[in-house]
């Protein structure tokens, strides 16, 4: 079995039509997707294009591939919205494939067979965490419950867990009307506002990763968005109040390794962003997956092979990045910071397709954040 992956545009956010066309190509099978990311254009509050996205695809493999709705809905699907600045809406989709030379392929070596050379290659795992319970919220049970699941998705992958490059996920807490619901039929749970609950919620699941796969302490669930000090430079974690998607509230990851005998010819490297500035946090990860790139912006040659990546960050604590004052106070510095930062990444990349997501607590140091890149070791198709 071999590891692929595509990257598409989206058109708007229930866009499909780039994935019609590759299965017309013959270059994705709807049976075969195990995982998908994706960045949509939505960046106003109340906007819906997340799930419209989540819908939109779900709906497509069921309608295109043989599965039941049921073990759809188990595919995880890692949605974030803000489509800010010079950033392109787009999904990234994840194949598990036995060896055979799809259609527009032009190269000698199936996609499935193990590298010839003995490196390693990608290997995915899914899981999903159990559905988090009203009086898990704010709770180091949400990290066990998180830990556990990465776990499962590293056994699945093939590799010991402490060998993951990334972790990506998106986090869902049970509803803030379902939470007040519970605390009056008395259950003990602390009133958080909606800022905080964010925080609770995608801070838990970055240290159930970390605990997994970095060895992190289990934090007291009152630390959680606190103790900032204890971080995974691994994860990637979107979170959100549950809003319909796929299972319930829960947490759904796709966990990233390379291993020796995986088929494919994908490699994953990871970098930590030591803050905002950290451009060569890009480099970091492709050399780390394998790519030869020099001290400047990518050719085309090399653009063509970097399949996705992936960048969550944060705001400096002090309102200080490298001694100069930011703006916190703005109202739209989370989002503004996003696009700045993703232009700044566009343009080592020389692309505008680029998965960044804000607010990373317990991901990565105190304003900086983590990276990954995918990239093809060889160029693989027409």
């Amino acid at each position: 079995m071999a590891v692929d992956a595509v990257q598409v545009t989206l058109g708007h956010s229930r866009d499909v039509s780039g994935l019609e066309r590759l299965v017309s190509d013959g270059r994705l099978r709807p049976d075969e997707v195990v995982a998908v990311t994706g960045k949509t254009e939505g960046c106003t509050p109340g906007e819906t294009s997340r799930v419209d996205a989540d819908h939109a695809v779900r709906r497509f493999l069921a309608e295109h591939g043989t599965r039941t709705d049921d073990q759809i809905a188990q595919v995880p699907m890692v949605f974030t919205s803000g489509g800010v600045g010079i950033l392109t809406p787009q999904l990234v989709v994840y194949s598990r494939r036995r060896c055979a030379v799809p259609d527009g392929w032009s190269r000698d070596r199936a996609p499935g067979e193990p590298a010839a050379d003995g490196e390693s290659r990608l290997a995915l795992g899914t899981a999903r965490t159990t559905q988090m319970r009203p009086e898990w919220t704010g709770t180091s049970r949400v990290i066990e419950e998180t830990a556990a699941a990465v776990r499962a998705a590293a056994a699945e992958a093939g590799i010991a867990p402490e060998t993951a490059e990334y972790v990506i996920g998106k986090a869902y807490h049970v509803p803030q009307q379902a939470l007040a619901a519970a605390r009056a039929g008395g259950q003990a749970i602390p009133a958080y506002d909606d800022h905080t609950l964010f925080r609770k919620t995608s801070g838990s699941a970055a240290l159930g990763v970390g605990t997994a796969v970095e060895g992190l302490p289990v934090l007291d669930g009152d630390d959680v968005g606190v103790r900032m000090d204890v971080w995974s430079g691994r994860a990637s974690i979107s979170a959100n109040e549950w809003e319909g998607a796929a299972g319930g509230p829960d947490t759904q990851l796709i966990l990233f390794g390379n291993r020796a005998g995986a088929g494919g010819t994908l490699r994953v490297g990871h970098a930590v962003i030591t803050d905002l500035l950290d451009v060569d946090a890009l480099p970091r990860a492709l050399r780390r997956a394998g790519m030869d790139v020099g001290t400047g912006p990518l050719t085309p040659e090399q653009r063509a092979r970097v399949v996705a990546v992936y960048v969550k960050i944060g705001p400096p604590p002090d309102g200080l990045l490298r001694g100069r004052r930011q703006v916190l106070e703005n109202p739209s510095y989370d989002t503004e910071m996003k696009a700045a930062v993703a232009g700044m990444y566009a343009a080592w990349l020389q692309d505008t397709l680029i998965w960044i997501s804000g607010s990373a607590t317990h991901q990565g140091p105190p304003g900086g954040g983590t990276l990954a890149t995918i990239i093809n070791t060889e160029t693989t198709h027409n």
